[in-house]
């Protein structure tokens, strides 16, 4: 349901606003991630580049970018970040559409 999108939107938006880490809900499980930019790409699909810490790994690499789409549940898992992470792109090629929030 959109409204359930849209408060999703919102905590993801905060969290980066804030340095918070947030515990995402996928289909393939869960994810505690840290949140480092939102944005859209060019078909104006909203994403998300995150650094994960802990979670299903896909492939080693921690950098993740995941479409919005494909979360089921995102909320704050109480933890803090204070800087980004090593290999952190706010530029994000893949956001040719724009980025709304970034660390």
């Amino acid at each position: 349901p959109m409204h359930k999108r849209a408060i999703m939107f919102y905590t993801i938006k905060e969290a980066i606003r804030a340095g918070l880490r947030l515990k995402l809900l996928l289909p393939d499980g869960e994810r505690i991630v840290e949140p480092h930019v939102l944005g859209r790409d060019r078909r104006g699909k909203t994403l998300l580049r995150a650094y994960q810490v802990s979670g299903p790994n896909d492939g080693g690499a921690p950098w993740k970018v995941f479409d919005l789409d494909t979360i089921e549940h995102a909320v704050e898992n109480g933890g803090r970040f204070d800087h980004p992470r090593p290999g952190d792109r706010p530029n994000d090629r893949s956001m040719t559409g724009g980025i709304i929030e970034r660390l």
